[in-house]
C-alpha cells in the first residue's frame, strides 16, 4: 500500500514544482497539499474504502482547482503591471531600437506562463473519478457528476469517452442517451467565450447526434416517448439552424442586387419566395418521417401526439408539420375528446396568427414584413385569402377570419355525441365569452381608443360586430349547445352544474333551479347537485324569489336517496344539513335532527382516511369533500350556551356527549396523521372549546355541595381532556408545529396535577 501511495506522489513532484516556482501556491501551501493527498490516497487504498472517501477527495481537489484560477489570474496581472512599467522605462531612457525589440520579446515570453501545473489538477480529478467508476461498478450518480465536471471543464475527449461507458452499461436509460446527444449537437458553444486556456475546438455534429438518437431508439423505441419526442426536437433545431444560414445568405444577395429594374426585382422576390417555401418543407422531411415512425412504434398514445404538436409549437414555420400531425391524429383517434379538444385548441391558434399576420399586411404596423418568406405562416396556403391581402385594413374595418374551430365544435358533436364532448365545447365557448368580456372590460378602462386592445380577440368577432354583440352571440351558441345536449338525451352530473354556473351567472336563477330538479327527478342523485341545489334555493330566497323547497327540505332528500355506505356523499350532505339546521331558529324538533345526524357522522366518520394528505397541510388529493371538525366544532359552539351563568345540567350533559364522541368514542380523534390542515387547526381549536368551557362555563353537579368534591371532578374533567388532546397532537410529533402545541398542552395538565 505504502509502495502504491508513494509511487502517485511522486508523479506530482513535477507539477507541483511548477506551481511553487510561478508563484501560485507558497511551499507551505504545496507541503498541506501533499499532506492532504497522501492521507487521502492511504484511504483510497484501503479494502474497505467507501464511496464518500472518494467524493470527499475530489470535494477538495475542486476547491483547490478554484483557488489555483484565481491564484493564476492574479500572478498574471502583476506580471502585465510589471512589463508595462519595464516598456515604460526603457521609452523614458530613450534606448536604441535593439533594447526596444528585446523589450517586447521579453513581453512575450512573460505572458506565456502556462506549465504542467495548469492541468495537473484537473487530470488528477478525472484519475479520481475513473478509479471511483471501476471500483463501485459505474454508479448512475457518480456518471452523471463525472459527465458534468467533464463538461464544466472542457474536457471533451473524456466526455465522449464517459458517455460511451455509460451508455454501455445503462442502455436502456432515456436521459443519458439524450445529454449524449444533446453533447455532439450543442457542445461546441461550450468554449466560444473561454480563450483563456488552451482547448481542443469541438464543432457541433447533427451526424453524430442522428446517430445516438437512432441507437437509443433501437433499444427504447417501443416503450420511450421522450426519446421520439427529443429526437423530433433535434431535427427542428438544425433545421431552424439552416434557416437562419439561408436567410442571411439570401439578404446578402439581395442587397448586392438593389441596383437592378424593378421588374427584375419583383420576378426574384417571387422565384426566391417560393424556393425558401419549398425548401422548407422539403427541410421538414425528416420530422416527417421521425413523427411517422414514432406513431408506428407507439400507435395508441394520444398523448404522445398531442406532446408532438406542443414541441411543433415551440419552433417557428411548422404550421404544416403541425397539421400533419393534427390529421392523423384525426384519422386515428375520430371518436376521441381529448382528441377533438386537440384540434379545436389548434385551429384557434392558427386563427390568431391568420389575424395578426393580415394586421401586418394591412399596413397596422410600420415596418414592412415578407410574409411569404416566413414558411408556414405565408397566407398563401389558404385559397380564400388572395383578394383580402391586396385591400389595406383599416382600424375601421374589421379583419374577416373563418371561424374554423366553432366548426370543428360542431362538427365534434355530431361525431362524438358524448357528455364528455358537450361539456368541453361548452367550457371552450365559455373561456371565449370570459375572453371577449375582459377586453370590453380593458377598452372601458382604457383612456384612449387603440385597436391593440382588442386585438388579442379580434378574431372573434366577425365583420359589422362589436364586443358586446360578439359575446351575445357566443352565449346563444352556448344555450344551443346546451339544448342539443337536452334534446339528444346526454346528461352528466358536470355537464348539468356546468349549465347551472352559466344560468346562474346570467341571473337565471329559476331556469338552474328547475334544470337541477329535473336532473335529480331524472335519477341523477350525484351529492353535488343536492348542495347546488340546496345553495340557489338559498340565493333565490335572498334575492326575493320562492323556490318550492327550503334548502334544508333539499338537503333532506339527498339524504333519503343517498345510502349510508356512499360514504363522501353522505358526509357531505349531513354536514351541509346540520349548517343548514343550525342557522335557523331553536326548537326542540331542530335539536332532536341535529343529535340524530350528529350520531350517525360519528358512526361513519369510523375510518375515514384521506390519502395523499400530510400533517403539514401539502394536501396532493384535487379536493377535499367534508371537513369533519369544523361541522363537529359548529355544533359544539351552537350547544354551549352563549352566556356565562346559564348553563344547566342538561347543557352539561349536551356538550359532554359531543365531545366525548368525538375524542373519546370514536377513532376521528385518535391520530393526526391523516388529517389535513384544516382539520388540524379545527381539531385544536374543538379542544380548547372543551377546555374552556369545563373551566368557566359548565355548571356545578345537582347535588353536589362539598366545593371540593366538585374541584375534583372538575381537574378529572380538564385533566383528561388534556390527556385525549396530548394523544392527538402527539401522533404527529415530527411536525414542529405540532410539537409546541403538545408542549402547551402538557404544560397546562402540569400545572393542573401539580399545581405548578
Amino acid at each position: 500500500m505504502a509502495e502504491q501511495v508513494q509511487a502517485l506522489m511522486e508523479r506530482m513532484v513535477a507539477p507541483l514544482r511548477d506551481l511553487r516556482d510561478r508563484g501560485i501556491f507558497s511551499e507551505e501551501e504545496i507541503h498541506q497539499i501533499v499532506t492532504r493527498r497522501r492521507s487521502s490516497e492511504y484511504l483510497l487504498q484501503k479494502i474497505s474504502a467507501s464511496r464518500s472517501d472518494y467524493l470527499r477527495y475530489i470535494e477538495a481537489e475542486i476547491l483547490l482547482e478554484s483557488l489555483r484560477k484565481l491564484r493564476k489570474q492574479k500572478v498574471m496581472q502583476e506580471y502585465r503591471e510589471k512589463m508595462r512599467g519595464s516598456i515604460q522605462h526603457h521609452e523614458d531612457n530613450g534606448d536604441n531600437d535593439k533594447k526596444k525589440k528585446k523589450s517586447k520579446t521579453e513581453v512575450v515570453h512573460a505572458y506565456q506562463t502556462s506549465g504542467p501545473g495548469d492541468s495537473h489538477i484537473v487530470s488528477n480529478i478525472h484519475f479520481i473519478y475513473q478509479r471511483l467508476l471501476k471500483k463501485f461498478h459505474y454508479p448512475m450518480d457518480v456518471l452523471l457528476n463525472y459527465a458534468e465536471f467533464a463538461k464544466q471543464h472542457k474536457s471533451f475527449s473524456v466526455l465522449s469517452r464517459v458517455y460511451a461507458e455509460g451508455l454501455q452499461r445503462y442502455p436502456r436509460e432515456e436521459g443519458l442517451w439524450i445529454q449524449a446527444a444533446s453533447f455532439e449537437f450543442f457542445g461546441y458553444i461550450a468554449q466560444d467565450d473561454d480563450k483563456t486556456e488552451s482547448t481542443k475546438l469541438v464543432g457541433s455534429s447533427i451526424q453524430n447526434a442522428r446517430v445516438l438518437m437512432q441507437r437509443g431508439l433501437r433499444i427504447n423505441g417501443k416503450t420511450s416517448h421522450e426519446l421520439w419526442l427529443q429526437y423530433f426536437a433535434l431535427e427542428l433545431h438544425y433545421v431552424v439552424k439552416l434557416m437562419g444560414r439561408k436567410e442571411i445568405l439570401e439578404n446578402g444577395g439581395v442587397g448586392d442586387a438593389s441596383n437592378t429594374d424593378d421588374d427584375s426585382d419583383d420576378d426574384e422576390n417571387t422565384t426566391t419566395t417560393t424556393t425558401t417555401t419549398a425548401l422548407s418543407n422539403t427541410m421538414l422531411l425528416p420530422c416527417q418521417v421521425i413523427y411517422k415512425n414514432a406513431i408506428k412504434s407507439i400507435p395508441n398514445s394520444l398523448s404522445l401526439r398531442l406532446r408532438f404538436v406542443e414541441t411543433c409549437r415551440m419552433f417557428p414555420r411548422t404550421r404544416e408539420l403541425e397539421r400533419i400531425i393534427i390529421q392523423s391524429i384525426e384519422r386515428d383517434f375520430g371518436n376521441s375528446e381529448e382528441a377533438w379538444v386537440s384540434r379545436i385548441s389548434f385551429a384557434e391558434e392558427q386563427m390568431k396568427k391568420k389575424c395578426s399576420a393580415k394586421k401586418r399586411i394591412g399596413g397596422v404596423s410600420d415596418e414592412s414584413e415578407d410574409v411569404e418568406g416566413r414558411g408556414f405562416l405565408a397566407l398563401s396556403s389558404d385559397g380564400n385569402d388572395d383578394d383580402e391581402e391586396e385591400e389595406p385594413v383599416t382600424k375601421k374595418r374589421r379583419l374577416i377570419v373563418k371561424d374554423t374551430a366553432l366548426e370543428l365544435v360542431n362538427e365534434a358533436l355530431e361525431t362524438v355525441p358524448t357528455s364528455t364532448m358537450y361539456l368541453e365545447c361548452a367550457r371552450y365557448l365559455q373561456l371565449r365569452i370570459q375572453r371577449l368580456v375582459n377586453s370590453a372590460t380593458s377598452n372601458r378602462d382604457s383612456d384612449d381608443d387603440d385597436e391593440d386592445q382588442t386585438q388579442d380577440v379580434s378574431y372573434l368577432i366577425r365583420d359589422h360586430e362589436d364586443v358586446e354583440s360578439a359575446v351575445k352571440r357566443h352565449s346563444n351558441l352556448l344555450k344551443e349547445i346546451y339544448s342539443k345536449a337536452e334534446a339528444n338525451d346526454v346528461h352528466s352530473t358536470k355537464l348539468t352544474l356546468d349549465q347551472v354556473d352559466f344560468l346562474s351567472s346570467n341571473n337565471e336563477m329559476e331556469e338552474a333551479y328547475q334544470l337541477l330538479a329535473g336532473a335529480i327527478k331524472r335519477g341523477d342523485c350525484n351529492s353535488t347537485l343536492f348542495i347546488q341545489w340546496a345553495n340557489l334555493s338559498h340565493d333565490m330566497t335572498t334575492n326575493g324569489l320562492s323556490p318550492e323547497l327550503t334548502p334544508a327540505a333539499i338537503l333532506r332528500k339527498g339524504l333519503e336517496a343517498t345510502p349510508i355506505h356512499d360514504r363522501d356523499a353522505f358526509l357531505s350532505l349531513s354536514t351541509e344539513l346540520m349548517k343548514q339546521l343550525m342557522s335557523q331558529p331553536r326548537s326542540t324538533k331542530i335539536t332532536k335532527e341535529l343529535k340524530s345526524i350528529f350520531e350517525k357522522l360519528l358512526l361513519t366518520s369510523q375510518g375515514v382516511t384521506k390519502p395523499n394528505m400530510n400533517i403539514n397541510g401539502s394536501d396532493e388529493a384535487d379536493e377535499v369533500k367534508v371537513n369533519l371538525a369544523d361541522t363537529f366544532l359548529a355544533y359544539l359552539e351552537y350547544t354551549i350556551p352563549s352566556k356565562i351563568g346559564t348553563c344547566t345540567t342538561a347543557d352539561n350533559i349536551a356538550v359532554r356527549t359531543i365531545y366525548n364522541g368525538v375524542i373519546f368514542h370514536s377513532s376521528y380523534a385518535k391520530s393526526c396523521l391523516d388529517k389535513s390542515n384544516d382539520e388540524l387547526f379545527a381539531i385544536k381549536s374543538f379542544f380548547d372549546v372543551c377546555l374552556n368551557f369545563e373551566k368557566s362555563t359548565a355548571a356545578a353537579p345537582d347535588g353536589m355541595t362539598n366545593k371540593s368534591s366538585a374541584k375534583k371532578q372538575k381537574k378529572q374533567m380538564l385533566s383528561r381532556l388534556y390527556e385525549g388532546a396530548i394523544a392527538f397532537f402527539g401522533s404527529g410529533i415530527k411536525d414542529s408545529a405540532l410539537r409546541s402545541v403538545v408542549d402547551s398542552y402538557q404544560r397546562e395538565l402540569d400545572n393542573i396535577k401539580f399545581g405548578m
